[in-house]
């Protein structure tokens, strides 16, 4: 079933009003209530997993903030890693563990998973590489968010362990879109009800806050009147900001990758690896 809450139906109106706690947090769970439809999305998704295998390639045990699913941790627990995955998303969560069910007893074992707030959760613990994958770092709001969140990284790196993440890149022609204009794709069938939808996204950029509100809106053929939306939050991030932010907040950047693929392709993202200043 589609998420119950909606976001306002106007993005047009949402856009007159500053970013509040509660829409964020909103904006932060609600694309991933619904598992099928996350997979569905990112099924074909995949540098971004070769960029972090070869990261953990001689990593013995490795914190993911925001696994959602497992796109990612599970991969790297196949290939022998222990692996901690934190995600908000309690959907999200028990996914995984259904996943899990179907893995061998190996593999089990090898990965632990906690439900909880990324920038709050403590483990009496050290890994040997952290890492926070798929834009997760953009659901870091404001300052406090960013500076409690490197805080919880450096308490969990091992000495000369690596923090690797990445962020989308702020691309100014998609920043400057009109939030009333939809932008459309070809009709979908929805997971996991099989309804086919038409769907819309409406793109709402806040210059002050530098967050970016994309509104999806589902619309069933057959039943235009039961129309859902769901929201996605994502504070942008420019470059030269988070090498400033890893800087005042203890680390050294050892490595940029544009695209996470050397920059062969047109950058839209970025892989960034670091470590804890001594």
């Amino acid at each position: 079933m589609p998420p119950s809450r909606r976001p306002p139906d106007s993005p047009k109106q949402a856009a007159l009003a500053p970013p509040e706690r509660s829409w964020l947090t909103f904006g932060s769970l609600s694309h991933y209530a619904e598992p099928l439809y996350y997979d569905k999305c990112y099924a074909t998704r995949r540098h971004d997993l070769t960029f972090y295998e070869a990261q953990t390639a001689a990593a013995r045990t490795v914190l993911e903030y925001g696994c959602g699913n497992g796109r990612i941790a599970l991969p790297l627990a196949r290939r022998g890693a222990q692996v901690t995955g934190v995600d908000l998303s309690a959907p999200m969560i028990d996914s995984f563990r259904d996943r899990l069910r179907r893995e061998p007893l190996e593999v089990r074992e090898r990965v632990t998973l906690v439900h909880g707030d990324m920038r709050k959760k403590r483990f009496r613990r050290r890994f040997d590489i952290v890492l926070s994958t798929f834009n997760t770092f953009l659901h870091l709001y404001d300052r406090d968010d960013v500076e409690q969140f490197l805080s919880r990284v450096r308490s969990h790196l091992e000495p000369g362990g690596k923090f690797v993440f990445d962020t989308s890149l702020p691309l100014a022609e998609e920043l400057a879109r009109d939030p009333g204009r939809p932008y459309r794709v070809p009709r979908l069938k929805y997971p996991p009800s099989g309804q086919v939808v038409r769907y819309a996204e409406f793109f709402d950029y806040d210059p002050m806050s530098q967050v970016l509100r994309v509104t999806m809106r589902f619309e069933p053929v057959d039943d235009p009147e039961a129309a859902w939306s769901v929201l996605l939050t994502h504070r942008q991030f420019h470059p030269q900001e988070i090498e400033a932010l890893l800087h005042y907040n203890g680390f050294e950047l050892e490595s940029v990758h544009p695209n996470l693929d050397g920059g062969e392709t047109a950058i839209d993202s970025i892989g960034w690896v670091a470590r804890s200043r001594r």
